[in-house]
């Protein structure tokens, strides 16, 4: 009924619409603008500009964008930013409300579930036939690139929203390292979970009769987060799918029916009872300022986090409170065999992050709209996105190869709306692809050498991006969020003591959550894998 009700909603939206011209005023919030009432384009007449509405922190970022500047500059295309609002649900909202209210911009930034339910009910281009006809360099990404033609195609073949690629990322262990050196402890020692845990009980030995408010391990939000180094994170093959996999590859990722959750959650208490790992960590009560307090004062040594947060501590206050501040970034850690624990990643492509356009747009405009994208996947626009200018921000050297000149550090300091060389791919800027070795380099020497050591294919676990159908998608963004939650609050409650661990009590929490839609979750991911990949 839902369904049936949103599709005469649009469809009645949508008859007015046709009257209407190309997307909504860059200045307009709700209702119908003149430039619609009249027919005309919100973005004008010009052939060579077009108008997008997008979450308003990424349109600041954008307006910092020297490359992104360049990039105009060479296209002679001028994108006129709509910005939207600040948090993420908010901005998919608000694209649902411009869709009935015909105040859709040119294009928009929204996410592969929304397209996939308003692109076939006519609110979005098909994007197939005029990607062969304007764009032969995304044509070719396309086709060079099966998981992604699989992603963004439906069944008809249609292509409702271009998916952004993301850099692959995974956590790193950054600590203290003068922590480390005055209590002893050589960090090339820790190599096991085990080796962790008795580092961790050298450090509280050493630290905390002089400061009670010390735990070696500290972190924000979500405790449940060390599946990779118990070999247990949520996975998905052609076989089987174990554990919430959608939208928890990386964070957050656990099957907590495989045997070594019960061994993580054994261990994870263990941290707790010695005063290994803050409480309110453990209890899911911390918060990002007082972690990131508790790091830069001392009152902690290690956390395990987004890669670049060990040079984050190094810059907003550490050398401050302690001139002897020095961040670092373990090594993966290994089973008792000396296998090496991946580290979950993110997905390859950003499905939250998605450019579609408007069904009203004339061809002229789609035809402007696919050349802007499709430079950045031209040998040229590739450059500029993860390097710049040539003699501005980078050199190539006599190899081939290209060398950053424009300093990371300086940079990425200017103040907030200075023009600046950044090339953070992470944020969400245009859909092209990504030069992961450029994104990683574009970083401190602590990073950027974590990275080389770090990010290679014997420590990464591959996560997949699957692709749902509207009525999996929707029992899924129900299930996952009764299940996941509720998965996390019974692991805090073992660690905590709040409920005994023990095989039965585990065993009846599995069965809980199994009852509560976990089973259900893994047979849609399942499902869905195999619709994705076709085995």
């Amino acid at each position: 009924m839902k369904k049936k009700v949103l599709s005469l909603i649009l469809t009645a939206a949508m008859t007015t619409a046709m009257l209407a011209g190309c997307g909504g005023s860059s200045g307009q919030q709700g209702g119908t603008d003149t430039a619609q009432q009249t027919g005309g384009e919100a973005s004008g007449t010009d052939a060579n500009s077009y108008t997008m509405f997008m979450r308003n922190t990424y349109v600041n970022w954008i307006k910092e964008l020297k490359w992104y500047d360049a990039a105009e500059a060479n296209t002679g295309i001028h994108v006129e930013y709509v910005e939207g609002p600040d948090d993420f649900n908010d901005v998919y909202a608000e694209i649902d409300q411009r869709i009935i209210s015909q105040t859709l911009p040119d294009a928009v930034m929204t996410k592969l579930a929304q397209t996939n339910v308003y692109g076939p009910q006519g609110a979005f281009v098909d994007l197939a036939p005029y990607i062969k006809k304007y764009a032969p360099n995304l044509q070719k990404y396309i086709d060079e690139n099966p998981d992604y033609a699989a992603l963004v195609t439906d069944e008809s073949g249609a292509i409702y929203g271009l998916v952004k690629e993301s850099p692959i990322f995974i956590d790193y262990v950054a600590y203290r390292a003068d922590h480390l050196e005055k209590a002893g402890v050589d960090p090339a020692s820790i190599k096991t979970v085990n080796d962790f845990t008795e580092a961790m009980r050298t450090l509280k030995a050493f630290y905390s009769a002089d400061n009670p408010n010390y735990y070696p391990l500290d972190g924000r939000e979500n405790p449940i987060r060390f599946a990779a180094w118990f070999g247990c994170p949520s996975n998905i093959s052609a076989e089987e799918s174990n554990g919430i996999y959608i939208d928890h590859q990386k964070d957050g990722s656990l099957d907590i029916m495989d045997e070594n959750a019960y061994t993580m959650a054994e261990t994870m208490k263990t941290w707790y009872d010695e005063g290994l790992i803050n409480p309110e960590f453990a209890a899911n009560t911390r918060t990002e300022g007082d972690w990131e307090a508790a790091m830069i004062n001392g009152n902690a040594t290690f956390a395990y986090e987004y890669y670049n947060r060990a040079e984050w501590f190094m810059v907003n206050g550490g050398k401050d409170a302690d001139p002897d501040y020095q961040m670092a970034v373990l090594d993966m850690f290994q089973d008792e065999n000396g296998n090496i624990l991946k580290g979950t990643s993110c997905c390859k492509y950003k499905e939250d992050c998605v450019t579609a356009v408007n069904a009203q747009c004339s061809e002229e405009k789609i035809k402007t709209i696919l050349t802007f994208i499709d430079y950045f996947y031209t040998e040229e626009g590739m450059t500029v996105a993860n390097y710049g200018v040539e003699g501005e921000s980078f050199k190539t050297e006599s190899d081939g190869s290209k060398t950053f000149i424009a300093d990371y550090s300086t940079e990425e300091a200017k103040p907030e709306g200075e023009k600046r060389w950044s090339f953070l791919s992470d944020r969400f800027t245009v859909c092209k692809p990504v030069d992961n070795e450029a994104f990683f380099a574009w970083n401190s020497p602590l990073i950027a050498e974590a990275a080389g050591r770090l990010n290679t294919e014997e420590n990464i676990m591959e996560s997949y991006n699957l692709k749902y159908t509207v009525e999996q998608t929707e029992e899924l963004s129900n299930l996952v969020a009764t299940v996941f939650d509720a998965e996390i609050a019974g692991v805090v409650s073992f660690v905590t003591g709040n409920k005994e661990l023990n095989a039965e009590n585990w065993k009846a929490f599995q069965d809980e959550m199994n009852g509560l839609g976990l089973s259900r979750i893994e047979e849609i991911q399942l499902e869905a894998y195999h619709a994705t990949f076709g085995n």
